[in-house]
């Protein structure tokens, strides 16, 4: 549930843990950002709430509304409730006034619950300072569970909550239930409170836009594992390439019971990822839970629809690492001419056409992945206007000769507005023209930037997560005036220690 209320002046939302309310830097979405891009919401904030605390956060949608939520913070007339989990307090209820950052301010306290292991409490605030219930409840000798920037035990993410609302300008209490896993973690931070407590911080809150994504992101969980949601169905991919996918399944049966169970999906396939995928039949090895997919069946995101496959392929049709990018295509390719290189099954292409482009062209070598796009393109009642190209050639090959028409006739030569490359990392086109992204993205570069027109814009993104962190943004930032390091989706977040999941790049020429 992401939205809370709404009425003309006034929205709510039940922001998730992990993001924040505003972005730290021009390539990443805070939670206002992300409401502008998926849900054309231009917003002002009338509250705030850390990265990792959940709860509501109040926005207005007209400047003299946000004018209002300042008269009532400093009148303190709102008031708002969280809830929390740490260790027992031998106190059932107090109040703490230790001053903030040189300012006063006061959050009262009272123990909801103790279970075997951690209590439930309630805090209370008028005017929040910054980390105000976090430094005050560490200030009262019970850390936050999960709080690691004030003592509190290690946990996924911080258990802390904004449940309730009392606003003057709304007639109604604004209510966010406290997450059900909170009562698991008081009595066990097991595998089933760490499990509930991850898919927690996404499927509610994306359930707004799509009913596809990550759940479990590489990194976050012992096991080596991702765990990714399409429609009714997961796909769990292992990193344990030498375990039989049937004897890893039921390594694996009660987390896949817990995972089917928390995301309400009908069965599970369980694949094993294969560094070198190309020395051996893709997926060949694999194994089901429950009700096995379809042949094939729908994603959903907005209001688009994608083929889908997970019983034999490497890859699904859907890529969910891109979907922040592929909304920001759709929204500013109106009247423009759009490329999509290397574009499988031509996701990018039908946000491109869904947003008015002139034309879109998609370019790949693989007919098979061309021909699922046409479906996509069909699916969605796009490209009847013949502004859909769908072009069987090797992209390194298309470039050249776009480049090639502008060498030898640039007054014929119609640039393009917007040009989209997400390369593999590595791929066979037969004969020995094996394609290596690292030796591939310099000339990849320089021919887009050639031939996109002079306010032009590009969009690159790869997945060589062994590759040099400076080495692609260098080599960018030597075609374009501008180049921009965009972040993930909430649901692929960066790990510590490990390289980013995949590298995207917003370039302006």
């Amino acid at each position: 549930m992401t939205f809370l209320y709404r009425d003309d002046s006034w929205l709510a939302v039940n922001k998730p843990s992990g993001i924040s309310t505003h972005r730290a830097h021009g390539g990443e979405l805070g939670l206002v950002e992300w409401l502008q891009l998926h849900h054309n919401l231009e917003l002002h904030t009338c509250s705030r709430l850390d990265k990792e605390t959940s709860g509501i956060i109040l926005f207005a949608f007209t400047a003299e509304a946000a004018a209002e939520a300042q008269r009532i913070h400093e009148k303190k007339l709102a008031e708002k409730t969280y809830f929390f989990i740490a260790a027992s307090s031998p106190q059932d209820s107090w109040k703490c006034s230790t001053p903030l950052d040189g300012k006063k301010c006061t959050s009262r306290f009272q123990k909801i619950k103790t279970g075997r292991r951690y209590s439930l409490y309630s805090a209370r605030i008028h005017r929040g300072r910054t980390h105000q219930i976090r430094r005050h409840a560490a200030a009262s000798g019970i850390s936050i569970l999960g709080d690691r920037e004030y003592d509190g035990p290690p946990f996924v993410r911080l258990c802390l909550h904004c449940a309730c609302v009392q606003w003057p300008e709304i007639d109604q209490e604004l209510h966010a239930p406290t997450p059900e896993w909170f009562n698991l973690c008081i009595n066990n931070t097991n595998d089933q409170a760490v499990i509930s407590a991850l898919i927690n911080r996404r499927t509610p809150f994306l359930s707004s836009l799509t009913n596809s994504c990550r759940l479990l992101h590489r990194g976050e969980y012992s096991k080596d594992i991702t765990v990714d949601k399409y429609a009714e169905y997961l796909l769990i991919t292992s990193f344990r390439e030498t375990i039989p996918a049937a004897q890893l399944l039921k390594q694996l049966a009660p987390l896949i019971a817990l995972l089917t169970e928390l995301s309400g999906c009908r069965g599970a396939v369980l694949k094993t990822h294969l560094r070198d995928p190309h020395k051996k039949k893709l997926f060949a090895d694999i194994a089901v839970w429950g009700e096995a997919p379809p042949q094939s069946f729908l994603a959903r995101e907005h209001d688009l629809f994608f083929k889908v496959q997970l019983n034999d392929r490497q890859h699904t049709g859907l890529f969910l690492d891109q979907r922040d990018s592929r909304r920001r295509i759709q929204m500013m390719c109106r009247a423009k001419r759009v490329a999509n290189l290397f574009s499988f099954t031509c996701s990018f292409s039908i946000y491109a056409l869904a947003g008015g482009a002139e034309v879109v062209f998609s370019v790949d070598l693989a007919a098979g992945c061309l021909n699922q796009g046409k479906e996509n393109t069909a699916l969605n009642n796009l490209g009847q206007s013949g502004n859909a190209k769908f072009i069987k050639e090797d992209s390194r090959k298309w470039l050249a000769r776009q480049v090639r028409k502008k060498t030898n006739s640039p007054g014929n030569f119609t640039p393009f507005d917007l040009i989209i490359c997400d390369p593999p990392v590595f791929a066979s086109s037969g004969k020995g023209k094996n394609f290596h992204v690292e030796k591939e993205w310099p000339g990849l570069a320089r021919s887009i930037s050639e031939i996109l027109s002079k306010d032009g814009s590009a969009l690159f993104a790869n997945n060589h997560q062994a590759g040099s962190k400076s080495f692609y943004l260098d080599t960018l930032s030597k075609h374009f005036t501008r180049v921009t390091k965009l972040s993930p989706p909430l649901d692929f977040p960066a790990i510590k220690g490990q390289p980013p999941h995949v590298s995207i790049f917003w370039c302006e020429k």
